[in-house]
């Protein structure tokens, strides 16, 4: 690089370096439309799967209607008062990542609001087992460090630089105390998935990733230019709500603008007149699902030509030819080293076992979902929950198929291991076996499987939250275009 080059970049770093410094505004962006979102963080226990790893003292990231008062029971619309360590998810909703959804040139701007207990680890307690025994759940992996933020990396900020919730350098500090609340406002540049971590504690924890490995963080997907956003997973009931007929052949007719009842239980609930499908009630985010139908402006829900750069000139890739159709979405949100208080906590605390089931205890999910083989060997060997009468399996039974176990995400009422907290592979306290679940919770987001007709267009977006190792997305036995926009591009 000549002198003369050297210094240009030295002085445009600098004067990049200045403006963050002084507080100027690291973007001013033309926004399409301004998308509004209600966030909340707060401290919630997870049940990663259907065997029973779990994590009492977990976080994560909700839009505020859809939490409720610990106290009452209710959402805000219907008369709670939410308050610091006072709220929780409301029952109705399966705990999963947050994920936002606005369009390519949309400016989002998050009111967020801390609602974390004021002290770590709040929900600590010691429990008592189905034959008497006293047994403790703690999981310790929350930082002392209260302060959090709402951070999505990739993300333009607008306005100034108080968008980027961090606190680093000689800014001010752009994160939020507990019981406080701040606006952030970003600008999405292009179709993406961007990963939400908070900044309030970037280190401690699990795998010092500070709260990631308790469940703080989620995505902004950005859809392609004036995207139309709905739901594609309701429960029946919601479905029946949003048909409005059928047509000559029996299929129903449903109305994607369609709302809820002025009604009980609607009301009660606080959804009354709001949006069942559409992901948008007015300019505000009213839902918040793991996965979504994806519409184009037209009025078959394609999407015009200049979308994407082969179809503006006339051309489209023989090998990707749907590119301008409605899709199927389908968010995945990876997280590896959680914190996790182990369905066979007995087994995996062994001194000589411990090492054996260290790799494959639960602690890799997607979407706080969690398929460790370890737990579910030792559950057909116990003979409990749905592999307990599989006499036959040994261990890739387990790993490479669903046959035996089904889908694990799965919440039931009754996990596996309940009766067998103090279970330990001398087979002491290890009664309490045989198959246990009589239901599974969440009938509109009952697994981590995805779903989709034959010819559907589908776009899987893929973010990892870390901590530690990190993963490369495949799946198998299927292809995948290297280069949209090149013909000669290599299938990989």
């Amino acid at each position: 690089m000549s002198e003369k080059r050297r210094k240009f970049w030295l002085a445009a770093a600098a004067g990049m370096a200045a403006a963050m410094l002084s507080g100027e505004a690291s973007a001013q962006a033309t926004c399409a439309n301004t998308i509004v979102a209600n966030v909340v963080a707060f401290d919630q226990p997870l049940m990663y799967n259907r065997l029973g790893a779990q994590n009492v003292n977990a976080m994560m990231y909700a839009l505020r209607h859809d939490v409720i008062d610990k106290t009452s029971g209710r959402t805000e619309a219907a008369g709670g008062t939410l308050t610091a360590g006072n709220v929780e998810l409301r029952p109705d909703k399966r705990p999963r990542p947050l994920v936002l959804r606005v369009a390519a040139g949309d400016c989002l701007t998050v009111n967020f609001e801390n609602l974390l207990s004021p002290i770590p680890n709040p929900l600590n307690a010691p429990e008592v087992n189905a034959i008497g025994q006293a047994f403790n759940i703690q999981i310790d992996n929350q930082v002392n460090t209260r302060w959090a933020g709402f951070h999505p990396q990739g993300l333009d900020l607008v306005g100034d630089i108080n968008s980027d919730s961090s606190f680093v350098g000689n800014n001010d500090n752009s994160l939020v105390d507990v019981g406080q609340s701040a606006t952030y406002k970003f600008y999405a540049p292009e179709e993406g998935a961007f990963l939400v971590t908070s900044y309030g504690a970037t280190f401690g924890g699990e795998a010092s990733g500070g709260n990631v490995g308790v469940g703080l963080f989620g995505a902004v997907n950005v859809q392609p230019k004036q995207a139309r956003m709905y739901r594609s997973q309701v429960t029946e009931e919601e479905l029946r709500l949003a048909t409005v007929g059928t047509t000559k052949t029996g299929q129903p007719m449903v109305d994607y603008e369609a709302t809820y009842p002025h009604e009980r239980p609607w009301t009660t609930e606080g959804k009354a007149g709001r949006p069942i499908l559409n992901m948008l009630d007015g300019d505000v985010l009213w839902h918040s699902d793991i996965n979504a139908i994806i519409m184009g402006p037209n009025a078959d829900g394609s999407f015009p030509p200049d979308t994407y750069p082969l179809e503006s000139v006339g051309k489209r890739n023989p090998a990707y030819p749907t590119r301008l159709e409605p899709f199927r979405e389908f968010a995945s949100v990876w997280h590896d080293e959680n914190a996790v208080a182990q369905a066979f906590e007995g087994w995996f605390n062994d001194p000589v076992l411990g090492h054996t089931l260290h790799g494959v205890r639960d602690s890799f999910m997607i979407n706080y979902g969690s398929g460790g083989i370890g737990a579910e060997i030792i559950a057909n060997r116990l003979g409990v929950g749905p592999m307990y009468d599989c006499l036959d399996c040994a261990y890739e039974e387990f790993f490479l198929t669903s046959f035996t176990v089904g889908d694990p995400a799965m919440l039931v009422d009754i996990p596996a291991n309940a009766g067998l907290e103090a279970c330990d592979p001398n087979l002491n306290n290890c009664e309490a076996v045989g198959p246990k679940a009589t239901k599974a919770f969440f009938p509109d987001d009952p697994a981590n499987v995805h779903h989709s007709y034959i010819g559907d267009f589908v776009k899987f977006r893929n973010v990892h939250a870390g901590p530690k190792e990190q993963h490369i997305f495949h799946l198998h036995n299927h292809q995948w275009l290297f280069n949209p926009n090149d013909d000669n591009s290599n299938y990989l």
